[in-house]
């Protein structure tokens, strides 16, 4: 029987090890903040080997910024495609923030929020690549339903980008607050909020 203390990770598994430490400690000092060294100890690994799958700091972060936006696909939420499967506009809406309250909150000192906004203020190159190779994929879950919403006719003809950026915005500014300072304490009190949101962007999407 294999030990499994023993077992030996793939060079997947160890690069996920490497960028989980690393959002670990990115979150807390920012990307400036946080040396290859400190990463190393973190992760349990030496600094060689996280030059042997990064090339460099650079491509760390690089690296971690996708690995963050990649962590929890929306697409594979299974309460987000439910409600879509069944045209139930407030469902999404509500799945849509249930599903990233409980990404974003469940660390609060280490939430990849934190992170993003590091990147935006010391990497905001990187920042802008991901943004890019966003918009190069399509529309994204949100923007996907909200066209074909309006495909349908139950929403009036507007730019579904922009709906989905208004809502991210606002949603992303209430996390702000749960994570730096605590306005609503847990998830029954963040959503009730939220539900009002909602209920205003649902009632102006509809003709």
């Amino acid at each position: 029987m294999v030990d499994q203390k023993k077992k030996r990770l793939s060079g997947k598994e160890r690069r996920n090890q490497i960028l989980q430490q690393a959002q670990y400690l990115c979150a807390r000092k920012g990307f400036s903040g946080t040396t290859l060294d400190e990463i190393a100890k973190k992760a349990g690994v030496s600094r060689a080997l996280i030059i042997q799958h990064f090339q460099n700091k650079e491509k760390l972060y690089e690296a971690l910024i996708d690995y963050v936006f990649e962590s929890h696909p929306m697409e594979e939420d299974p309460e987000i495609k439910k409600y879509m499967d069944e045209k139930d506009d407030y469902g999404v809406f509500k799945a849509y923030c249930q599903h990233v309250f409980k990404y974003m909150t469940k660390d609060k000192e280490h939430s990849p929020l934190r992170l993003i906004f590091f990147s935006m203020l010391e990497k905001p190159r990187l920042y802008e690549k991901h943004y890019e190779q966003r918009l190069s994929k399509g529309l994204t879950l949100l923007e996907k339903y909200i066209s074909k919403r309006i495909k349908d006719g139950t929403f009036r003809e507007i730019d579904p980008a922009h709906v989905a950026a208004a809502f991210s915005a606002v949603l992303t500014q209430l996390l702000i607050q749960e994570i730096v300072v605590p306005r609503f304490h847990d998830e029954k009190t963040f959503m009730n909020c939220i539900d009002t949101i909602i209920d205003l962007f649902i009632n102006g999407l509809k003709k």
